[in-house]
């Protein structure tokens, strides 16, 4: 009896043990947080990954667990959140290959942040640090992607030719160099002299036509009213409210040109990341 009950505390020792090493291999708050995130419900993701970094602190996949907090705050738009678990992973990770992944991810999340130029600190940052060839050649084209939400085509170019030398990528920002712009100023001046003159140089018909009319006619009627001997009431008329229409006539006409360049450069930036886009795939499919 008593050898019976040694070898039964034997084996339940042993399945203690394997059941220990089972859990440290594929911890069971890990594998929960995974599942919930792979199913989209990601505040119950996060709450298991935190749980996992309270009870493991030493463990050594905080970086890892850090990470995927990062990325479910990211999903959720909660950029703040998503920053900060992220450079938590940087801090916590075991070598600088792994630090680097997690930077570039860091600057993926800035960009999509509009943090364009943290994210080119953060890349520079991965650059300097001498990272492999394949996390060089990302962080290259993530540079190149923070100036095209930037506009500035030119340091676009320059980065992504370190990227790439596809010829219909450089035909694309040779366009973007060459297309005109509508000019502020001159809209402002337009509206100043004819009102609604400069929205319709803008491409905005309708305010123009809108701003004519309304300054027309309020014009009209400050100008028939002081024919008609009402002096105070013109002058009244005059400076209160056809002025604030008239000054807000080429105020507006000059954020019409604003509007018109910012489409215009959208369209252009969306038409380079589309083909940056084809040459990732073709990358890949290589």
């Amino acid at each position: 009896m008593n050898l019976k009950r040694v070898a039964f505390s034997l084996l339940l020792i042993t399945f203690v043990l394997c059941c220990g090493l089972t859990a440290t291999a594929e911890n069971p708050l890990l594998s929960l947080g995974a599942h919930l995130f792979s199913l989209g419900n990601y505040d119950a993701a996060i709450t298991e990954y935190k749980r996992f970094l309270f009870f493991h602190p030493d463990d050594v996949r905080v970086a890892e667990t850090y990470h995927n907090i990062g990325r479910a705050y990211r999903v959720q738009g909660q950029w703040a959140a998503a920053i900060a678990a992220m450079r938590a992973a940087m801090l916590h990770a075991i070598d600088n290959e792994t630090k680097s992944g997690y930077q570039l991810d860091l600057a993926v999340t800035l960009i999509a942040s509009q943090n364009y130029e943290l994210a080119q600190l953060e890349l520079i940052k991965v650059t300097l640090r001498s990272p492999s060839p394949g996390l060089l050649r990302r962080a290259q084209f993530l540079k190149g992607v923070a100036y095209l939400y930037q506009f500035r085509w030119e340091e676009a170019q320059e980065v992504l030719q370190n990227y790439t030398d596809d010829d219909e990528l450089n035909a694309l920002f040779d366009s973007a160099l060459r297309t005109p712009r509508k000019s502020v100023k001159v809209a402002k001046i337009l509206s100043a002299i004819v009102p609604g003159a400069g929205q319709v140089y803008a491409g905005d018909w309708l305010d123009g036509l809108n701003a004519l009319v309304l300054n027309g006619a309020l014009g009209f009627f400050t100008v028939n009213t002081a024919l008609d001997g009402y002096y105070v009431d013109a002058v009244l008329l005059g400076t209160t409210i056809f002025l604030r229409y008239y000054q807000g006539n080429f105020y507006h006409a000059g954020k019409a040109a604003e509007g018109f360049n910012d489409q215009l450069s959208r369209q252009t930036a969306s038409r380079i990341l589309t083909r940056l886009q084809e040459i990732a795939n073709n990358s890949r499919e290589e």
